[in-house]
Parts: C-alpha cells; structure tokens; sequence
C-alpha cells in the first residue's frame, strides 16, 4: 500500500494577487456568487471560532469556485482510487473534494457492504478551482488559474456581477430520524453483545435522518455555522448535491514544516451539553473531563489513530501532542486529543489517506472489526457521512475534516439526509447514546426547520 510515489513539480498555472479588501465583504460576495458557480466550496479552518485557538490551522477561511477539472467516481473502488492518485500526482494543484465513507471497500480489501450504492451522492468527488481565495491573519491573496485570464479586479466584478439567486424557495422543513429509539436500543444491545464476548471494544452506531424541500443552501450553512461555530466547517456544493458541514472535527492535516513533512488527527470522543450558566458550564465540562467512559472511549480512538500514523510515519515519530482536551463550543463540549507524527520520506498525503481512512472515531476498534459489526447493524450505505471533505495545496499540504453534523443536499429530487450516530462501549448506556445522538442533531434539525 505504501507505495513511494513519484517526483512531482507542484502546478504552477495559477497566479497570486493580494486584495485589499475588507474579509466580511469577500465572504458575503463570494457566499452570494455561490450558486452561480457550477461548483463551489468554503472551507472554514480559522482558530477564531473557538474559544481556544488551535495551532493546527493554517488558513482563516478557504473559498474555490469553477472548475478547470472535475473528478468524478460514482463508486470509490480499486480502480477510482489509483486513477485519484495517478491524476494528482501527474500535476499537483488545488483540489477541493470529498471522500465517501465507501472508500474503506477499496482501501481495506476484506471489507465490504451489505447495503447497495443506492445514494445519488459520487463516492469520490474532487475539482481543481478557476480560483482560490484564501485568509490568513488578516491577510487575503487570490489564487487565479492562468486558464481564467483574468486579474484580481476582473475576478471581483464577476463576482460582484453574479450576485445571489432570486428564486421560489420552501418554506422550512422538517427532518425526521429513520429509526425509532427503539429500533436504535435493539441494535446497540447487539453490538454491546460483542462487546461483552470480547469481539469489539467500541463501535459507533448510526442511522440517518431525511426531510424533502426545496431552501437555500447557502443560507442554510450561514445558519448552521453561526448556530455552532463548528472549527471545520464546509459547504461543497456540486451541479447533483450539496454538502453542509458543522463538523468540529479534524480528521487529517498534512504540514511542511522546516525540512520534514508531518501528519496530525485530532479525534473527538466524548461530548456533553453546555450549561445553562456559568456555574453549571464548569460542572459539565468537568464532569465530561472526569468521565472514566468517556476518557476510555478516547483513549482507544487515540490508540487506533497512532496505529494508523505509525503505518506511514517515520519510526518513533508518533506522539500524542495533547491528550483529552477539553474543547468548549457554543452547544457542547467535546474531549479531543492531537495525535502527530513525521511523514516518511518519499510518501504523500495519498499514502496518508491509504493508512488512516476511514477515521477511527467513526469506526472503533478493532477498526476492520467494528466496520465489520456496523454494517451488519446499519440500515444503509454512509456515503458522505463519516467521510471527509477538504482541500489539498500544491505543494501536498492537506486538510480534511470528518463529515459529521452534517446535511446532505440531492438537486434532483430536493432530498436532504443527515446522520448521527454515538460510540458504543462496554460501559455505554445505549438510553443515554440516543440522548446523545439527538443532541447533536439539534443545530441541523434547527437550521432546516427554522420557521418553528
């Protein structure tokens, strides 16, 4: 699996401009010209929106929009995958994308799906972009791509010119969950049956949740991003589907550093509510960083994560940089640790993809195990869900996400989907995860529904 890759000169076909304009009225244009765009994607990465900052980000905000390139697989199989691979590495350039959840079928060659691929959703889907902007610490450059011909003033009145979609919309919508809290108990007594014989120590159990209408996308990601603040948060957006993502979660950054390349995953297990005041805030922070079920359940993920690392990490290179942290949002707390290591020479971030998906806070452990489990108990495909979304730089830096709190938009039929699931241990209380699994749903719920 770990190949070495081949030499690469990073694309040089774009040029880069400074604008000097204010941050907010590049977000509003460039969020109004959304829809405009046959393919388009913001990617919020910027230590501001949490209350303490993480080192790990390196951009503000990322915003793509047009598409030189497309690259599209239906089915995220052997074949997809080499030629993902082969394409990047042939001319590495900004690509903004997604990966399936499915693509564990052609990266762990014993595992397979029950389910048919019956979601409209392509299991990979990347573009290279007509054009990048990209903030950090106040500082905005734009990336053209010379196809364009364009300089950064005749970029930004397009921009202008295209403005924001006048049309007919839904009035808010209702999601409602696929299973029942009793069909969701009956699943999670099962796997805790494994548990108990000793054939998996976690596993995370999921189902989806669906609604039908017709609103606007953008502002429903405006909505959820306000409503969360979430530190990964993305909106894709493709001519057939759309993803909203509030995901707090970092799956996978790739950095140069010095001379040497590094990997980071930062898993999250363990999540509470925010109090309803100061006094009661400090309570269930430190009830969540005391919890020894919720310590556990990160501990194993951690352990699955420096596994991974280690497959392509330079030897004794692996350390946990932080451990259990505890990582406050406007609704929840969250515990998250920040596993790292040094890349091997001659590998890439395709390597790193190879070694580490799916994320393990998404799986359990014994990670094949568990997938194992799940997808006997699951109703349907994940798709997108527990997937990643994110950007790759030319020169092989990477960021990616773990799709969670997240919606799914389908052009063609105006079908939105969403997924929640909580992990499974020897001592959850299967009750308590579908309290769980509901909290997390409230922003999405809320966001769609907004008109109650």
């Amino acid at each position: 699996m770990q190949q070495p890759r081949e030499q690469y000169t990073p694309n040089m076909s774009f040029k880069t401009h400074k604008l000097k304009i204010a941050s907010v009225e590049i977000q509003t244009a460039l969020r109004n010209a959304s829809e405009s765009f046959s393919h388009f994607s913001i990617l919020e990465t910027g230590s501001s929106l949490i209350e303490s900052p993480e080192v790990l980000d390196r951009y503000d905000f990322l915003c793509a929009g047009g598409s030189v390139k497309n690259f599209i697989y239906p089915i995220a199989d052997s074949k997809a995958w080499y030629n993902l691979k082969s394409l990047w590495r042939s001319c590495p350039s900004w690509w903004f994308g997604i990966l399936s959840y499915d693509l564990k079928n052609a990266l762990e060659k014993s595992i397979s799906s029950r389910h048919p691929s019956n979601l409209n959703f392509p299991e990979i889907v990347f573009f290279e972009p007509q054009w990048v902007v990209v903030s950090k610490k106040g500082v905005i450059q734009l990336h053209i791509h010379e196809s364009l011909n364009y300089d950064s003033k005749d970029w930004w009145e397009n921009i202008l010119r295209r403005g924001k979609v006048t049309k007919v919309l839904d009035p808010g919508i209702e999601i409602i969950e696929s299973w029942r809290e009793n069909d969701y108990l009956e699943r999670a007594e099962r796997i805790k049956e494994w548990i108990n014989l000793g054939d998996i120590y976690e596993a995370n159990l999921c189902f989806p949740f669906k609604g039908k209408g017709n609103i606007d996308r953008m502002d429903v990601y405006q909505r959820l991003f306000s409503k969360t603040k979430a530190s990964m948060a993305g909106y894709y957006q493709t001519p057939t589907a759309t993803l909203i993502s509030a995901s707090p979660e970092r799956y996978l950054c790739v950095r140069k550093e010095s001379n040497e390349t590094r990997i980071y995953s930062q898993p999250i297990k363990g999540t509470s509510p925010r109090g309803k005041n100061h006094a009661d805030d400090i309570r269930h922070g430190n009830d969540l960083r005391n919890s020894k079920k919720e310590r556990s359940e990160n501990t194993m993920i951690v352990d699955i994560v420096r596994n991974d690392i280690s497959r392509v990490a330079k030897e004794r290179s692996v350390k946990v940089d932080r451990y259990l942290e505890l990582r406050k949002l406007p609704t929840v707390f969250h515990l998250v640790s920040t596993v790292g290591g040094v890349l091997k020479d001659n590998l890439d971030w395709l390597n790193t993809i190879e070694a580490t998906f799916p994320m393990g806070s998404m799986t359990g452990a014994p990670k094949i195990r568990a997938m194992e489990r799940i997808d006997s108990q699951e109703s349907g495909r994940r798709g997108w869900y527990s997937g990643a979304l994110g950007y790759v730089a030319p020169n092989g830096e990477c960021d990616f996400n773990v799709i969670i709190r997240s919606l799914m938009y389908e052009s063609k039929t105006d079908k939105w989907i969403s997924w929640a699931g909580s992990a499974l241990t020897l001592d959850a209380d299967p009750k308590k995860e579908w309290e769980e699994i509901n909290l997390k749903m409230d922003a999405p719920k809320h966001v769609l529904n907004f008109n109650k």
